[in-house]
């Protein structure tokens, strides 16, 4: 095995295995550890309906896009997806493919080669630009990311892999320093809504305080982040919690994130009256908006 690796510049690990189903073809494909996904050598020609048996090479490239009249509409990028993909096959052996965009792209090879001049091809290749529009409607409706993902199972390890960023990008490994995040203004419009009387001086809290800021603040920026926020904060003695839950969140994303829906929040308290008022105004504003889609990448 040692002397085969040596034959090859790199030879990935696939984490997940399937088949993708497109245009009446099954097509062995894979998901390699690096978030790549590939379909096998062999699966290419399945997708197109065409035996391998025989084929020659031209120009580098695979045998069904490297007949000479076909070369014009070669393109760089094509020219780059078809290198050849090296990963070690469920049998232990090393095995060939490409990356799966590689599909399309000879499908607008085809595409673009018969829209330009019909008459250049031959009878073969009329067959290949048929095959190859049948495969752009199916894709047309999910993408070939999407149908790997879902073929190799590998949609579940990208939801769970989205969730732990989610979580990393907003708890800190370790706490803050404590550090009053909490405005008074946000426990004098708490009181002010409940019709209690507010005491300035003193930073005793009913323990109803807790619940709402779990509910309006920590929920509404994500529950599955406030789930998180229990798990590393638990309550240890006399229904306490040993921190404040703000401590554990990142200084780069999870507080910034904090500080803004306070200063929202604090906003619809003052325009609210009442508890009811508040809780109607707060429907309005902020509509129950599922957090977790908040792209990262943004922040």
């Amino acid at each position: 095995m040692t002397g085969e690796l040596n034959q090859y510049p790199e030879v990935f690990e696939a984490t997940h295995r399937g088949y993708l189903e497109l245009a009446g073809t099954k097509i062995p494909c894979a998901v390699l550890k690096n978030g790549k996904r590939i379909i096998s050598q062999t699966g290419l020609f399945t997708a197109f309906e065409r035996p391998r048996k025989g084929e020659k090479r031209q120009e580098g490239l695979p045998s069904i896009i490297g007949a000479k009249n076909l070369l014009p509409y070669v393109t760089d990028e094509l020219k780059q997806t078809c290198k050849a993909i090296h990963y070690f096959h469920s049998n232990g052996k090393i095995s060939v493919g490409y990356n799966a965009i590689l599909i399309p792209l000879v499908c607008n090879l085809y595409l673009d080669a018969d829209q330009a001049d019909p008459r250049m091809l031959v009878s073969s290749q009329e067959k290949l630009v048929e095959r190859a529009r049948i495969i752009v409607r199916a894709l047309a409706k999910v993408g070939i990311t999407a149908l790997i993902d879902e073929a190799t199972g590998y949609q579940y390890e990208r939801e769970r892999n989205a969730l732990q960023n989610l979580l990393a990008a907003y708890i800190a490994e370790e706490f803050l320093p404590w550090t009053s995040r909490f405005p008074k203004q946000y426990y004098q419009e708490i009181f002010k809504l409940y019709g209690w009387e507010y005491d300035p001086l003193s930073l005793a809290r009913t323990p109803f305080i807790g619940k709402f800021t779990n509910d309006y603040v920590y929920n509404e920026m994500s529950q599955e982040v406030l789930e998180e926020l229990k798990k590393v904060n638990p309550v240890v003695e006399k229904g306490k919690r040993r921190r404040k839950h703000h401590q554990y969140l990142t200084q780069q994303i999870g507080i910034p994130h904090l500080e803004r829906h306070l200063t929202k929040l604090i906003t619809v308290m003052q325009l609210s009256d009442s508890i009811d008022d508040f809780k109607e105004n707060f429907k309005r504003v902020f509509r129950k908006t599922n957090q977790l889609k908040l792209n990262l990448d943004e922040q």
